[in-house]
């Protein structure tokens, strides 16, 4: 992974601003800015004094060198977003996922999809795990709404109830399946991921909105979920070709 996207995967899970990191590292903002926007690189040292700023530790393995998930996300970015989903998920699943996408797509409230299926709608190269679409909304109880009127039901599943990180999720007898993400560890939730998300377009007259690569970076290694730990490297392979 790149230095600048170390120091602002960092500095947003620390929840501070350019010029809160420098006057705890006690580096020139100027330097940050600089060092983020990829205009310079700094040290290795450097990096790690940036990140104990953010009361985080930067851990480095070494390890045989692979190839093969940059080759995948290449041949993911090659694709349409509906056809990545495709590639990746059976033909039922698909369906199911498509359903909740499009119906996202035309919510009034605002959204940003996460987890596995907003990475592979990205390039991210790992299956998801199934067809349900996670995402943080602006409001959670607008949203609930919304959801209700659209025929969507409350599901008692265990990880509505979880600590941290919790999802609540619903299903629609129509198809589709989605899970209201809050308290996402590592961020500071919709507005924190909405600030860097972009418009991905499923077709035409729907788009939704995603999480940043690097965002869904910070979610992973923040999870406690081994699952979602799991997908750090497929995306930070598909952040080497698409992070600006």
């Amino acid at each position: 992974m790149r230095a600048r996207d170390v120091i602002r995967i960092a500095r947003d899970r620390a929840g501070l601003t350019q010029q809160q990191l420098a006057v705890r590292s006690g580096r020139p903002r100027e330097s940050i800015v600089r060092w983020e926007a990829g205009a310079q690189t700094p040290s290795l040292e450097v990096v790690s004094e940036l990140v104990a700023a953010c009361e985080l530790d930067l851990v480095l393995r070494l390890t045989n060198r692979d190839t093969s998930l940059s080759e995948s996300v290449e041949e993911q970015l090659a694709k349409s977003p509906l056809k990545r989903l495709a590639r990746l998920l059976p033909a039922n699943e698909l369906r199911e996922a498509k359903a909740s996408l499009r119906w996202l797509a035309h919510a009034q409230t605002q959204t940003v999809v996460i987890g596995h299926v907003g990475a592979a709608l990205l390039g991210a190269p790992q299956r998801p795990d199934g067809p349900c679409v996670e995402f943080v909304a602006s409001d959670r109880i607008a949203v609930s709404r919304e959801l209700e009127a659209s025929s969507y039901v409350p599901v008692d599943a265990p990880e509505r109830w979880r600590d941290p990180d919790p999802r609540e999720p619903w299903t629609s007898a129509r198809g589709g399946t989605v899970a209201i993400a809050h308290d996402v560890p590592g961020t500071g939730d919709f507005r924190d991921l909405h600030r860097s998300a972009q418009s991905v377009v499923l077709e035409k007259g729907a788009a939704v909105v995603v999480a940043h690569p690097r965002d869904l970076l910070r979610i992973a290694d923040a999870s406690p979920r081994e699952s979602e730990r799991a997908r750090a490297p497929g995306l930070q392979a598909l952040l080497e070709e698409t992070a600006t």
